[in-house]
């Protein structure tokens, strides 16, 4: 009897992902250590699940660790090491006409305070709720005359 029959084809991206949930990192984390979103890991992981006919990261880990004899995935209570280079840390890459491409971290750094999302008391806010309020002060005025325009064409007949 082969096993090979049995095991669900999981990607090398999927596979490694699983393992990384199996040592009770978060998605952020597995995100930050794989230089992927938040969002790819969790597309990751559910495609993983679907395939290996699981509902979590630990029936995951376990199922994996059954099937593939590439050794165990520890599901231990600690998380796993922390990487030895922090992230803004990731190599730009010089292009051959003498420009470097920066990661997209680097980029993200490097907005400074327009990364930052508008505060609720901005000037923004203020603006849009000056342009309601004179709407609605033209429409109230506009119902208003409604009333003496409407008597004066009934005068004029």
């Amino acid at each position: 009897m082969k096993l090979d029959i049995d095991l669900p084809k999981l990607t090398p991206r999927e596979l490694e992902i699983v393992r990384l949930a199996g040592q009770r990192l978060g998605d952020k984390e597995i995100a930050q250590q794989l230089n992927l979103s938040p969002r790819t890991v969790q597309n990751h992981l559910h495609r993983a699940y679907e395939k290996l006919g699981v509902s979590d990261r630990l029936q995951a880990a376990r199922r994996l660790s059954d099937l593939y004899s590439g050794g165990s995935i520890p599901l231990s209570g600690t998380a796993a090491p922390e990487p030895s280079a922090p992230v803004f840390a990731a190599p730009s890459t010089a292009l051959g006409d003498g420009k470097t491409r920066r990661s997209l971290y680097e980029r993200y750094v490097a907005l400074d305070g327009w990364r930052r999302p508008r505060k609720l008391g901005g000037s923004l806010l203020w603006l849009i709720l000056g342009w309601a309020l004179a709407w609605l002060l033209i429409a109230a005025v506009g119902a208003s005359l409604v009333n003496p325009v409407l008597e004066l064409i009934e005068s004029l007949r």
